[in-house]
C-alpha cells in the first residue's frame, strides 16, 4: 500500500454516504448518514479548498447522484417511518427539494443517472434472504418503472461510455452487466473475486476500465481495475471496508474508506501515483460523488 499524505481533515458528526461528479465539477457533495438510532443526515458541500456547508438535510441519506442538467438526487431512508420506507429525493438547480415521481422503496442502496436524464436507484427486497435487489428507472417526469434485478444485496452502480449500466452484488460476490434495453450478464463472477472480496463501490475511468472496491479483508481490503474486455489487475490493497469510488475531473480516485468503530475517511489516489488522506475524522462514509458548485 502507498504511504499515506494527510492532506485536509474534515471533521464530521454524522456518517457520509456518497461523493458525486458532473463535467466541470469543482465541489464535493457528502451524505451525512447519523446516528443508526434516528433519522437524521445531511449533505455536506465541500469546496477544493476544503470550505464546508450543510447543502441539506434528508434522513439516512446514502446514494448520490448528478445528472447532466445539475438536478441533484439522494436516497434517502426513514428508519424511524418503515411505513414510508426510502425515497429518490431530488434537489433541482433552482427551486425546491421534492420527491422523484412515486418513490416510496424499500432500501436503497446505490443511484446513477444516464445521459438522458433517467436515474436508477437499487432498492433492498426486505424479505428476501439475500436481500436481492430491485433497480428501478425513473424516466426524467417521475414516471417510475422495474429495470432489472439482481439476486443478492447490491450497493454500487455504474454507466459505461456506451450506456450499459453496472451493478455491484455483493452477496453474490457478481458484477452484472445491464444493456440499455435491461438484458442482464455477468461482467465479473465469483472466480474474479477471493473468498474474501465482495464487491461494493464501482466507478469508471476516462478509458472505459472499471474500479471496483472490494469487502471482507479489512485491513486488508483492495481496489481492483477490469478493462473494457475484463482483464482484471489489483489498484491497491492495505483499505479498511471501502465503498464508494468517484473520480474527479483531472482523473483522480476518491474513495470512501470506513475504519474500526465509527471511524472513516476520504482517500485520494492522484493521476501521478501515491495515495492522499483527503478528509478524515468521519463517521462511516460510504458512497462519493463531485457536483457543480451551489
Amino acid at each position: 500500500m502507498k504511504t499515506k499524505i494527510l492532506r485536509n481533515t474534515f471533521l464530521n458528526l454524522g456518517i457520509i454516504f456518497g461523493l458525486a461528479i458532473a463535467a466541470r465539477a469543482q465541489n464535493l457533495y457528502v451524505s451525512l448518514q447519523g446516528p443508526l438510532t434516528n433519522s437524521g443526515g445531511s449533505i455536506s458541500e465541500y469546496t477544493p479548498t476544503g470550505v464546508q456547508k450543510t447543502f441539506a438535510t434528508a434522513p439516512f441519506p446514502r446514494g448520490v447522484a448528478f445528472d447532466n442538467s445539475g438536478n441533484f438526487f439522494v436516497a434517502s431512508t426513514d428508519l424511524n417511518n418503515r411505513n414510508e420506507h426510502a425515497k429518490v429525493l431530488k434537489f433541482p438547480p433552482n427551486g425546491h427539494q421534492s420527491v422523484l415521481g412515486n418513490a416510496e422503496l424499500s432500501f436503497i442502496e446505490g443511484i446513477a443517472t444516464d445521459t438522458a436524464g433517467n436515474v436508477y436507484a437499487v432498492a433492498l427486497e426486505e424479505n428476501s434472504p439475500a436481500l436481492a435487489g430491485i433497480i428501478y428507472k425513473f424516466a426524467p417526469d417521475g414516471t417510475r418503472t422495474v429495470f432489472g434485478t439482481t439476486p443478492g444485496q447490491t450497493f454500487g452502480l455504474a454507466f459505461d461510455g456506451a450506456g450499459n449500466l453496472y451493478a455491484a452484488d455483493a452477496f453474490d460476490v457478481t458484477i452484472y452487466k445491464f444493456a440499455p434495453d435491461g438484458t442482464r450478464t455477468v461482467f465479473a463472477g465469483p472466480s474474479d473475486f477471493t473468498s474474501t472480496q465482495a464487491p461494493a463501490g464501482l466507478a469508471f475511468d476516462a478509458s472505459g476500465n472499471l474500479f471496483v472496491s472490494t469487502l471482507g479483508n479489512r485491513p486488508n481490503d483492495a481496489i481492483l481495475v477490469f478493462t473494457p474486455t475484463g482483464m482484471e489487475s489489483t489498484f491497491a490493497t492495505g483499505l479498511n471496508n471501502p465503498h464508494g469510488l468517484a473520480f474527479d475531473a483531472a482523473g483522480n480516485l476518491f474513495v470512501a474508506e470506513t475504519l474500526l468503530g465509527t471511524g472513516g475517511e476520504i482517500l485520494e489516489f492522484p493521476t501521478g501515483g501515491g495515495e492522499i488522506v483527503f478528509a478524515s475524522g468521519l463517521n462511516r462514509p460510504e458512497y462519493l460523488t463531485f457536483g457543480p458548485p451551489r
